[in-house]
């Protein structure tokens, strides 16, 4: 009787998509791999933590968009790690809110950081969500949005 009652508990929480703690785990592990990628301007390290087929990746940034890894890579992350005058010294993402349901995981955190642009030195905080889906090769990110 116990068993049978343990293995409808466990059946349950198995297919509800009620997140056990290593799936929390890995989701913070992969926004935290893509956040240090951003901040030592590593754009493969990045691209390991996305999803990169066609339009499989978005990123709204402020008012900006990009559709797509190619994208947002080519058109927005190598062209500003390249700009002159550019430097992140500081790009920390922390006080993860983390939920996961079956396969896709939904993430908020704040954002704090510090770089420079045009020879100026600034600091900034913002805020993002991230949405993440469980691959063959693990959590992947999905959709990203700052500000």
């Amino acid at each position: 009787m116990i068993k049978s009652v343990l293995m409808g508990v466990f059946a349950t929480l198995l297919f509800s998509g009620v997140a056990f703690g290593d799936d929390q785990d890995d989701v913070e592990a992969v926004l935290e791999a893509y956040s240090a990628a951003l901040e030592s301007e590593d754009v493969m390290a990045a691209e390991a933590r996305v999803r990169t087929d066609g339009e499989d990746f978005t990123i709204f940034e402020g008012a900006g968009r990009n559709i797509g890894w190619s994208d947002y890579r080519d058109h927005h992350l190598v062209p500003e790690f390249a700009a002159e005058g550019f430097a992140i010294h500081e790009y920390d993402w922390r006080d993860y809110r983390i939920d996961v349901s079956g396969d896709m995981a939904l993430a908020t955190f704040s954002i704090h950081m510090e770089y420079t642009v045009h020879g100026e030195d600034r600091e900034r905080d913002a805020n993002g969500t991230a949405v993440l889906l469980r691959t063959a090769d693990g959590w992947l990110i999905r959709h990203l949005h700052t500000s």
